[in-house]
């Protein structure tokens, strides 16, 4: 029995192994060569988790399962689940129950799903699902509905990512995509590889270059296919799922499982000539190529390489001119504008303290987003009359108009004023009153009074 593959059209089936050793990866070699049996595509999303697309259409998707899980357990003596969805999502969560969803329900399924399995995505830690659950969204529903631009600016590009997911979006088909031949690394070892340790060495240099090449051109890779050819003319492929934050080391890992599974069961055959199943070849061609920001990498989450280069040129800076000399932006504490923000020395290791409490007298949040502007402003009554700000602490009138650029723009609304007095006890004494308006052209603006002048110190969006 085999199972056809398209581009479009398809479903998907996840099989877990029930009681897996995810250290034992020369154990899963067997289980993928039993599932070659069924179908000619399987995509290792983790040691004793596959996936498997079906064609719509193309037959009982319960009798497959039942073949695949009769196959598995007869050649290889191990039992395991199987899900079935539109989406790979949807499907790995229902191989933990054994379930078939019906084409086309994978959202209504996904909504009733605990808010941790969002873990299940890999991009989402046990620490946000709790945060979501005391928040009071304590299903995959209830986070779907969420406003993605917020979900994006609280936690970032790959919980986003997570939401589209839990919605039944960004399903991706699992049948591969061959990559430019430019992007493809590979290693030919003047002495073929017979054993382990000899391929697991050259895994790390090879996948610290297919890393860097995608970083070159900002790509990253959902996917990577592990090739070995050997001295017998044989070639052996699989694909593995990959987290696009993946690092080297990571990588590495992967390849070591897959080579391990690959020498050890050669080892392990009848053949009297153990060169014919030395490596020649070791190839890596990543797939599902996307850009590093849609990665969530340089905006959020982990490190990629590039962030590692720009850290390795401020420390270099650093060490040549000294740790202050290399500054970041830093929230710090006072009561104006210009006193909430400065810099510090940047550290790797150590970010800046945030602020250590709420100022006496400072703005409250959210501050204007554009600031520094000083623009001189008259802050005029409905009578045309210009508008002070009292020394007890009050308007002369209320505001109506505001007079800026050679317009009047009518107030709408206003709050304030605020007086601030400061160091009265030195010469440097300062006094001033800040007011809050909102225009009748949408703008809203930050206004100081100071010496009977009034300035825009801030704009709001």
């Amino acid at each position: 029995m085999s199972v056809q593959v398209r581009r479009s059209g398809s479903r998907v089936l996840v099989m877990r192994l029930v009681d897996w050793d995810a250290e034992d990866s020369t154990a899963f070699e067997p289980v993928l060569d039993a599932l070659d049996l069924l179908t000619p595509y399987v995509e290792v999303l983790e040691p004793g988790v596959v996936a498997v697309p079906l064609r719509r259409g193309a037959g009982d998707e319960a009798a497959f399962c039942e073949a695949l899980i009769d196959t598995v357990s007869g050649l290889v003596d191990q039992d395991c689940l199987t899900g079935v969805a539109d989406g790979l999502f949807a499907a790995v969560l229902a191989a933990y129950e054994g379930r078939i969803i019906p084409a086309g329900r994978d959202a209504a399924f996904l909504s009733r799903r605990d808010i941790r399995d969002l873990q299940a995505t890999g991009l989402v830690d046990a620490e946000t699902c709790e945060t979501l659950r005391h928040l009071g969204i304590s299903t995959l529903g209830a986070f779907r509905d969420l406003p993605g631009q917020a979900v994006a600016e609280r936690f970032g590009a790959p919980v986003r990512r997570a939401q589209l997911l839990a919605a039944g979006q960004l399903a991706r088909p699992l049948v591969p995509r061959p990559a430019a031949p430019e992007l493809t690394v590979a290693e030919t070892p003047e002495t073929p590889y017979a054993t382990v340790e000899q391929a697991v060495f050259a895994a790390r240099p090879l996948a610290e270059r297919l890393l860097a090449l995608l970083d070159e051109r900002n790509l990253a890779c959902t996917r990577v296919t592990i090739t070995a050819r050997t001295g017998s003319g044989m070639e052996r492929r699989r694909i593995w799922q990959l987290d696009p934050a993946i690092g080297a080391a990571e990588l590495a890992r992967r390849v070591r499982w897959q080579l391990e599974g690959w020498l050890s069961s050669s080892a392990a055959s009848d053949q009297v000539d153990e060169n014919a199943h030395a490596i020649t070849v070791l190839e890596l061609a990543p797939g599902g190529l996307i850009g590093l920001v849609v990665a969530g990498r340089g905006l959020w989450g982990d490190k990629g390489a590039r962030d590692v280069k720009a850290e390795a040129a401020l420390r270099h800076a650093q060490s040549r001119f000294g740790p202050d000399a290399v500054q970041i932006a830093a929230a710090t504490d006072g009561r104006d504008l210009d006193e909430r923000y400065g810099t510090a020395a940047w550290e790797v290791e150590h970010a800046p303290p945030p602020p250590s409490g709420p100022w006496p007298g400072a703005l409250p949040d959210p501050l204007p987003s554009l600031i520094g502007t000083d623009d001189h402003v008259a802050v005029l009554d409905a009578a045309g009359a210009p508008v002070q700000a009292l020394a007890r602490g009050d308007l002369s009138a209320a505001p109506a108009l505001i007079a800026l650029g050679g317009k009047k723009v009518p107030v709408v609304a206003w709050a304030g004023p605020w007086p601030v007095s400061e160091r009265w006890w030195s010469p440097a004494v300062r006094r001033y009153a800040r007011l809050q308006v909102e225009l009748a052209d949408g703008r809203a603006a930050l206004l100081v009074c100071e010496g009977g002048q009034w300035k825009a110190v801030g704009w709001y969006d």
